[in-house]
């Protein structure tokens, strides 16, 4: 089971974590899944990240 959950960040902040998702072409949520995976470990399955999403997405956001 997944669970949500609000986080309030600056929006420099905000901006700055995008920019590192979109350089790696991913989504926003995908590159903060990936970075607290490998911050705590984890095996990266399905269950503690979400599936890859297009980088069609990604590209679609680059100018957000």
């Amino acid at each position: 089971m997944n669970k949500t959950f609000p986080i309030e960040l600056s929006e420099d902040l905000h901006k700055r974590l995008k920019h590192a998702a979109v350089d790696e072409d991913m989504t926003l949520h995908d590159w903060i899944v990936r970075t607290l995976t490998e911050k705590v470990g984890g095996n990266g399955g399905p269950d503690e990240t979400s599936t890859k999403r297009s980088s069609n997405h990604a590209r679609r956001n680059r100018n957000r």
